[in-house]
């Protein structure tokens, strides 16, 4: 019988393997001479990206590419079976049961985690207020906490919060080692956002280790301590500063906690590491990739007794410091190719952030998309199915590679410092990010670094000041005149056993933030990239709420056709970024006829869209008629005319608008001139 051909070696056998150099060969001929480095890419992690990879950059990566998923180092991912998650919803809001009604149907629409935001600092709630018993059983009517994974950021009040849980979990018969989730302790983030340990260091690290010890003996499967990145990121930090960071202070927690009787097992167990994920799509899953590699290789110097402690949980959240209030609904798009990265990296759980969370608290629409996002992903594209999706991919694999290789460099930077704590009161690490963040700034500026929807292509009749909504409101801590012992407050067991008490209250577990502190740092700043220009547009909107004018942009399109459209279209766009009335128009026969037009509109800005040869012989024109009627009218030449600048100057022009502009710098400029508010406060 003869043998049946396989169709899969006739398929490839016409598409014969190409090496390096031809690929090589083949780019040169096409750049006609210029350099072929010319064709890298730098990034912000002082990585150089060449323009293809091919089979034999992946030779040398044997660490990587040889195991497979489930194995040391896990770079591949910690399971060999799937690629599953949970989809986690976050509840914001200072209200219980509206919390407890969108936490139902977050989970009736598909969420299997729930994260409750109660953040408590000081004396005052910044989030959902649950300070006795009462409020943990309204907080969570009506779920399955067997089901479900629950969830809480508590602030500084992380034994109190576990502790309320505890009891309802006891009161309605559920084992303890059945519960799943999380209670976010990483005082280290606080330090870092607040600039002291705000129950002061000793309290903070022995509190962590009573936490970790009670899980430990009784919730096996609940996470205690939680190394976030977020905080990095949103301050401006590069891929590989934030995961270099995030690594040290794991390591910073591991070498605390395992001097106070913990055992490396034990902390892995109930350690979780809570990445932000940007819409750098294939930097973020080789940067969760990279992480995996990387933390496997820290454990094993602590030698574990379980190949499973080396093995990091990774939960990871859509950045904030690319999101946007203007144009909110690309915060979709964007969340949807962060997702992709954060399951396509291997992450365990995944948290999207509705698309209006930067500016209100989320309803039950933007949950519903947030939730959908994922849904969509599991459900129509099967990527919870496929184990590590990008493995063998010559670009992501090498970028796996460098990642590591930078982010492990600096990592060591810091422990050769003396660690996260040291290098922060040095303020290496501040001054680290503020020069990236620096970068990222001026990029922003000339629209190097686009936000789709603010620095390019606005929609400069969108209004959104009507839509935001104050901070939602801080609400005091309740507390008795219960005089507890400092032993008393770290202890989970008794702060189970007092809080069962009917009148007893949260607050009453909390430590008083010390007179004096042990020591202070510089916090870092995080923010939104795309802040500095939504700062613009929310002063033109305060002014034209205020005075009933919103400046007009005259666009005088005369000559040359194909110039004077594409000169018009930039223009519509750099002055939409300060949320202008922007007046177009498909032409003038004469520089007379767009004064006259100009004058009818009364604008307060003509920008003069031409060709470059053609301005010397319109402009004056313009300008004399223009100042006849209107002096005060500002007239801006849209591009760049070299060999006419100083003429142009001379007759009038107050400025030139071009693709290298700083555009913020020049929109403050005016929206001064124009006199809403003072322009950008640096």
């Amino acid at each position: 019988m003869s043998k049946k051909p396989n169709v899969n070696e006739k398929l490839f056998s016409e598409f014969p393997p190409v090496s390096e150099k031809a690929w090589k060969e083949q780019v040169m001929s096409e750049l006609k001479g210029k350099e072929f480095e010319k064709l890298n890419w730098k990034t912000y992690e002082d990585i150089d990206l060449p323009p293809f990879y091919t089979e034999e950059d992946v030779g040398q990566l044997k660490n990587q590419t040889d195991s497979q998923p489930g194995e040391f180092p896990f770079v591949r991912g910690g399971s060999f079976k799937n690629n599953d998650w949970k989809i986690n919803q976050e509840i914001n809001g200072t209200d219980i049961k509206q919390a407890n009604r969108l936490a139902l149907n977050s989970i009736k629409g598909g969420a299997d985690s729930v994260t409750f935001n109660c953040l408590l600092y000081g004396s005052k709630y910044h989030g959902i207020p649950v300070q006795n018993k009462d409020d943990m059983a309204s907080l969570l009517d009506g779920i399955d906490i067997e089901s479900t994974a629950i969830n809480f950021n508590p602030g500084v009040n992380t034994t109190g919060i576990l502790s309320l849980y505890i009891n309802e979990a006891r009161k309605r018969g559920v084992k303890l080692e059945n519960l799943s989730g999380s209670v976010n302790c990483d005082p280290i983030k606080d330090l870092t956002l607040q600039g002291l340990f705000l129950k002061g260091e000793a309290n903070s690290f022995e509190e962590l280790r009573a936490v970790i010890s009670y899980l430990s003996n009784y919730i096996p499967n609940y996470k205690g301590l939680k190394v976030n990145s977020s905080q990095f990121q949103d301050s401006g930090a590069s891929i590989t500063q934030e995961l270099a960071y995030t690594l040290s202070s794991g390591v910073e927690y591991l070498d605390r906690l395992t001097g106070m009787d913990l055992s490396i097992d034990q902390i892995s167990r109930h350690m979780a590491f809570s990445f932000s994920i940007s819409s750098n799509y294939f930097m973020e899953i080789a940067k969760l990739r990279a992480a995996r590699l990387l933390w496997a290789k820290i454990i094993k110097q602590y030698k574990p007794k379980h190949e499973s402690s080396m093995l990091m949980n990774i939960e990871v959240t859509n950045s904030s410091w690319n999101k946007t209030q203007y144009n909110p609904f690309v915060n979709l798009l964007r969340g949807t190719v962060e997702t992709m990265a954060g399951a396509l990296g291997g992450a365990g759980i995944i948290t999207v952030r509705p698309l209006d969370s930067e500016y209100k608290t989320p309803d039950d629409f933007s949950q519903r998309m947030s939730r959908n996002t994922q849904l969509i992903l599991k459900n129509e594209t099967y990527l919870e199915r496929v184990v590590d999706p990008s493995a063998g991919s010559y670009y992501v694999e090498n970028l796996t590679d460098s990642i590591a290789k930078e982010s492990w460099r600096l990592f060591q930077e810091v422990e050769s410092g003396g660690g996260i704590i040291k290098s922060l009161k040095s303020v290496a690490i501040q001054n680290a990010i503020e020069q990236t963040r620096k970068s990222r700034d001026m990029n922003t500026a000339i629209r190097k670094d686009i936000f789709l929807g603010v620095n390019q292509y606005p929609n400069s009749d969108e209004q959104i000041l009507s839509k935001m909504q104050n901070d939602s409101p801080v609400v005091d801590i309740n507390k008795s005149d219960s005089k507890l012992s400092r032993q008393e407050k770290l202890s989970v067991d008794f702060a189970a056993e007092y809080l069962s008490n009917e009148v007893a209250s949260i607050g009453d577990l909390l430590f008083q933030r010390p007179e004096t502190p042990e020591f202070q740092i510089e916090p870092l700043k995080p923010y939104r990239g795309a802040q500095i220009f939504e700062e613009l547009r929310l002063a033109t909107e305060k002014h034209a709420q205020i005075t009933g004018h919103t400046p007009v942009v005259f666009l005088l399109t005369i000559g040359n056709p194909s110039m004077r459209s594409a000169r018009a279209s930039f223009a519509v766009n750099f002055f939409g970024c300060a949320g202008f009335h922007i007046v177009n128009n498909i032409g003038f026969d004469s520089p007379e006829d767009g004064v006259r037009a100009a004058l009818e509109y009364r604008a307060d800005i003509v920008v003069v869209c031409s060709s470059d040869d053609e301005y010397p012989q319109i402009i004056p024109s313009i300008i004399k008629g223009l100042g006849q009627k209107s002096p005060g009218t500002i007239v801006i030449v849209a591009g760049y005319p070299k060999e006419h600048i100083e003429g142009l100057e001379k007759a009038g022009v107050d400025d030139f608008i071009h693709i290298r502009s700083n555009a913020l710098e020049i929109l403050s400029k005016y929206q001064k001139i124009l006199g809403i508010g003072q322009g950008r406060q640096n």
